[in-house]
């Protein structure tokens, strides 16, 4: 690749760039974030005597977490004051894009790679001139110190690996092998091996001193292009361009796990200082924590407007810093497991959300006509199924996933295949708008519901005729099978819920007891109990045999538009008009946690089968996925925050929640030092 700049000899230089020639971290104390809740944003201003890091490649901690070094496509490195504060040092001298910038292991020493051909050992202050280390024969896509800082594993196109006295006396080690290009090197923490990562697909464990044979690791279907030990040395992970992350046993042995998410070509991989989770950076945009066993879904870090090329841990493992192609490094909490989850593309009002059976996919129905499958961690795009003739008020997933049923204002409900594959089943016989639609626990039948009164029981092949359940005296909204199968639960327009036997014998049980009309019912798990909700602004508990009286949840200060069980029984979510989701305890103890991530009415709230995630509909046509709801122990009565450790920013308040900026920092403030007491709490 030839040289970028200036040819011939070039005098390295330390710059401290001024206001003029960087932009402002937006995440400076009293300046409202944009896009991402928790991501400081370091950024730097073009400028004709500095130039501007126009693609950063790389970012990476000091040992003391108070600085980060970055690498630059503009040929230069930047050493910037974690927090944001400050001007960055400019490290200037490569003639080339720098690939990889990183300390040294007493903070003292910064060791940079570029496609010059050339790493180069800088003073971390910027004083003085670098060492230069030549030899490679192609650009060098890393270097890395050893863990006593003596040694630097350099990484090259040159198909090699050498290993450089850190002071640069001596003749390099030469590593020969790889069959095509390296970009990745990197010690064991012993410092007795090297893994090296390379366009031939195989990442390969080295004995430092390059005696004997590499341990090859196959298994990824494209080019590997980082590779990293552990905090223990047992383990190594790797990142690839076939868009999956591996985690090996370092000496070879079994299986390695694969981590599978990012939509494109994964850059890097990381582990956390105590080793159980993992960061990685993809060309998708987005960073990602995993847990290292592979358990769980990643949580997934948004922001950057390109591609992510590095993510690294801070030594504490509380930050991630990550850098990107849009030429900024951002700073995250990598405990965010609180920030929701946002599905945006619905052109309307989003009526109602569900999740999958297995928690991997949640199904929306929208005003505009479309039913929308999306991955559950907002990864892809969603599979849009389209036929219904006008508003979809309701869909939900069958017991297997397999299909979907949907309910329409154009008098139809409609069975579809999740994969978006087929034409769908259509079911005609009501006489007016169809408002909502389940399968029964077996999957065999449905039940529907319709303003012309009527609830109606189907087979889901649509084949026969459907049962008939008369009896409301106006439209009804909402229907649910008990989890055995032999009782629906419907709600009304006139004031009541009621209960049917299934296959239509009997009289119904009503239960009476709101003032307004009931938008929905449901079950609990275990069939005993029912939960309503109204358009009186309350919530209803009842036994599910009609007995005693209801428990009143009271506190929405708009109409309820859902009320569902978690799969425990424990808890109860609820979505109001009020714009608020409801988060209760099923026997009435305790205060709700009050969820508030809209400016819109919220239209429906569902658990995951697990517990642990909540998603809400709204009339913003945003879909919210709300992760890590379980209260922290030791706090009595957890509010929004300290049940989700997310405080939504000051600038997302002042947009969704139409809130002056001093109120919105106000109420920022109040979130951020409850989040710390409900922290302390649960630490006791």
């Amino acid at each position: 690749m030839p040289p970028r700049g200036a040819k011939g000899d070039v005098h390295a230089e330390a710059t401290y760039a001024d206001d003029s020639e960087r932009r402002r971290c937006r995440a400076e104390a009293g300046q409202p974030r944009k896009e991402s809740a928790k991501a400081l944003d370091l950024r730097a201003a073009s400028s004709s005597v500095l130039g501007h890091p126009e693609g950063l490649l790389c970012a990476s901690y000091s040992p003391d977490g108070r600085r980060i070094v970055t690498a630059s496509r503009d040929g230069t490195a930047w050493v910037w004051n974690a927090d944001g504060t400050g001007q960055p040092i400019v490290l200037r001298g490569h003639e080339d894009v720098v690939r990889s910038a990183a300390f040294s292991p007493d903070g003292r020493r910064i060791v940079t790679a570029s496609w010059d051909g050339t790493a180069r050992v800088w003073n971390a202050d910027g004083t003085g001139q670098p060492i230069v280390l030549r030899g490679h024969e192609a650009g060098v896509g890393s270097a890395t110190f050893s863990p006593d800082g003596r040694r630097i594993a350099t990484a090259s196109v040159d198909k090699t690996v050498r290993v450089w006295n850190a002071d640069g006396t001596g003749r390099p080690l030469i590593l020969r092998g790889h069959d095509a290009a390296l970009y990745s090197a990197a010690f064991s923490p012993d410092g007795r091996r090297i893994v090296t990562a390379s366009d031939d697909r195989t990442a390969r464990v080295w004995d430092a001193d390059g005696t004997g044979e590499p341990i090859v690791l196959r298994g990824h279907e494209a080019e590997v292009v980082s590779a990293a030990f552990s905090p223990e040395g047992r383990r190594i992970v790797t990142a690839s361009r076939d868009t999956t992350v591996r985690v090996w046993n370092a000496d070879g042995a079994g299986e390695p796990i694969v981590l599978r998410g990012h939509d494109e070509a994964v850059y890097s991989a990381a582990f956390s200082p105590d080793g159980k989770h993992i960061a990685t950076a993809s060309w998708d945009n987005t960073a990602r924590v995993w847990n290292a066993d592979g358990a769980g879904y990643p949580i997934v870090l948004r922001g950057h407007d390109e591609a992510v090329y590095s993510a690294a841990f801070s030594p504490d493992g509380k930050h991630i810093a990550t850098a990107s192609w849009d030429g900024t490094v951002r700073v995250w909490d990598a405990d965010d497991t609180g920030q929701p989850v946002e599905l945006r593309g619905h052109e309307a009002r989003v009526g109602s959300a569900a999740f999958s059976p297995d928690g991997r996919r949640i199904v929306t129905a929208s005003q505009d006509k479309t039913v929308r499958v999306w991955n559950a961690d907002g990864a892809g795009e969603p599979i849009v199924l389209r036929g219904h003739d006008e508003e979809v008020y309701s869909a939900a997933f069958s017991p297997d996933g397999g299909r979907i049923v949907t309910a329409s204002h154009d008098h139809t409900a409609r069975v579809w295949n999740a994969d978006g594959t087929g034409e769908p089943i259509v079911l005609r016989g009501h006489g007016d708008a169809v408002s909502s639609a389940a399968f029964s626990p077996d999957g065999r039948r449905i039940v529907t519901t319709s303003w012309d009164r009527t609830a109606r029981v189907w087979n889901a092949d649509g084949t026969g005729e459907p049962l008939v359940l008369r009896g409301h005296d106006e439209a009804i909204f909402s229907a649910a099978f008990s989890p055995d199968g032999k009782r629906i639960v419907t709600t009304s327009w006139d004031k009541t819920a009621r209960v049917w036997n299934a296959d239509g014998t009997g009289e119904p049980l009503v239960l009476r007891g709101h003032e307004d009309a009931v938008d929905s019912a449901a079950f609990s798990p275990d069939g005993r109990r029912i939960v309503t909700a109204s358009f009186d602004k309350t919530v209803r508990v009842w036994n599910a045999d009609g007995t005693g009286e209801p428990l009143v949840l009271r506190g929405h200060e708009g109409h309820v538009s859902s009320a569902a069980f978690s799969p425990d029984g424990k808890r109860i979510v609820t979505a109001s008009q009020d714009m608020v989701t409801g988060v209760w305890n099923a026997d009435g103890t305790g205060e709700p946690l009050l969820i508030r991530g809209s400016d819109s009415p919220v239209n429906s709230a569902a658990f995951s089968p697990d517990g642990k995630r909540i998603v809400t509909a709204s009339n913003d046509k945003v879909v919210w996925v709300w992760p890590n709801l379980e209260p922290l122990r030791g706090v009595d009565d957890p509010k929004l925050w300290t049940a989700t450790t997310y405080c939504m920013p000051i600038a997302r308040r002042m947009d969704l929640l139409r809130l002056p900026e001093a109120t919105a920092r106000a109420d920022q403030d109040a979130c951020l030092r409850c989040v710390e007491q409900a922290r302390a709490a649960a630490r006791h």
